[in-house]
């Protein structure tokens, strides 16, 4: 997939751009406020929602709560045959999306049809931040290749609110007996979609860990080294055979009858998919703990780009690669690596310092002042 052009008109700080790009590497240069992320975000909108993960009403500019926004993406497949279009417009208060003149209801359902992998400041989280981003990012990846795993995710968490429910309103005098049989139902539901929803993630967290390590070998020249684990709070370890589905069936049904005493103190589900986790380590020590902000940064990238990878392989499509403020805090050689080494995809950066770009070999640049772009 390769973006060709790209016409905003009243995007937050964006007055009006119309923008034609480079099919490899396209970089945006600016102070911070400027412009740059905004531009990435218009992006991100036209191809299934917003990385800002926010409300449309906060795309309209703030001194003109009453201006219509209109954005409007070209691109092509992968064989540059044929263009294709996606219309994003925000009028009076209601959205349109049109792609290539069909109307669409939700941007969402373009989310996983077109494919593309985005890097925002806030996925450093992904390494020291809580696991409840971990476990999102996971199922993020997973949904981008099957809508299946959201369906066997949400079947879960609606039965993983039910079983909560009645673990906080049970009676004070109930018996581990009484509560055991008005959990039993939602215990199924809970280990049959658990089940599905960790061959899920075990699916592509596999190829992550092995790709993420060569990426960030390649991106510190082979000086440090990058593991992943990933703990299930049910199975104890991410080497499961899902050959004998009965099996792992009756062992996450004994892990909830095993954690009722605890849970008739805490009066929550302790035990579940919903409490896994992925470790980090570099050079051995755990990431979340001893790693610097570079490495951190690097760790991070090195996981995105290997989402990308896995796009690239199992759909045999090169997604969009976007980059927002990558090059901070990071050392001249791993910035060299990322602006001339990231093939395959047609990537986009934004930086604020010019001199992180010294390296650039090939590709467009954009300088970004308060809204406007102007090619360099």
């Amino acid at each position: 997939m390769i973006i060709k052009k790209l016409y905003i008109r009243n995007f937050r700080n964006i007055k009006e751009a119309e923008l034609s790009f480079d099919k490899e590497l396209n970089i945006f240069i600016g102070k911070n406020a400027q412009g740059k992320t905004n531009l990435m975000e218009a992006i991100s909108v036209c191809l299934g929602g917003s990385f800002r993960r926010v409300r449309f009403s906060q795309y309209i500019p703030a001194e003109d709560k009453d201006a219509d926004v209109f954005i409007r993406l070209i691109f092509t497949d992968d064989t540059g045959i044929r263009d294709n279009t996606i219309e994003y417009s925000i009028t009076d208060g209601k959205i349109s999306i049109l792609y290539n003149n069909l109307k669409i209801s939700d941007a969402t359902e373009l989310y996983g049809v077109l494919k593309y992998v985005v890097f925002i400041p806030e996925h450093l989280n992904l390494i020291k931040g809580s696991p409840e981003i971990r476990r999102n990012y996971l199922d993020d990846v997973a949904v981008m290749q099957t809508k299946t795993h959201l369906k066997k995710l949400s079947r879960y968490n609606r039965g993983l609110k039910q079983r909560n429910n009645i673990l906080s309103f049970m009676k004070q005098n109930i018996t581990k007996e009484e509560l055991s049989a008005s959990l039993a139902s939602w215990n199924e539901i809970l280990a049959g979609e658990g089940i599905n929803v960790t061959y899920g993630r075990l699916k592509y967290f596999a190829f992550l860990k092995e790709y993420a390590a060569e990426i960030y070998s390649q991106l510190t020249e082979g000086a440090e080294r990058l593991e992943m684990d990933y703990y299930s709070s049910i199975f104890k370890t991410d080497s499961i055979n899902f050959d004998d589905v009965n099996l792992l069936f009756t062992k996450y049904i004994n892990e909830l009858e095993n954690n009722i005493e605890t849970e008739m103190k805490l009066r929550y589900t302790v035990g579940g998919i919903h409490r896994d986790d992925v470790n980090f380590y570099i050079n051995g020590m755990a990431a979340r703990d001893f790693a610097s902000q570079g490495q951190l940064r690097s760790a991070a990238l090195a996981l995105k780009l290997s989402e990308a990878e896995i796009i690239r392989r199992k759909n045999k499509t090169c997604p969009v690669v976007i980059l927002d403020d990558i090059l901070s805090e990071l050392d001249h050689i791993r910035r060299s690596f990322i602006i001339n080494n990231i093939d395959k995809s047609q990537v986009f950066i934004t930086c604020c310092n010019i001199d992180d770009i010294s390296s650039l070999k090939n590709g467009k640049t954009w300088i970004t002042e308060k809204g406007t772009f102007t090619e360099v």
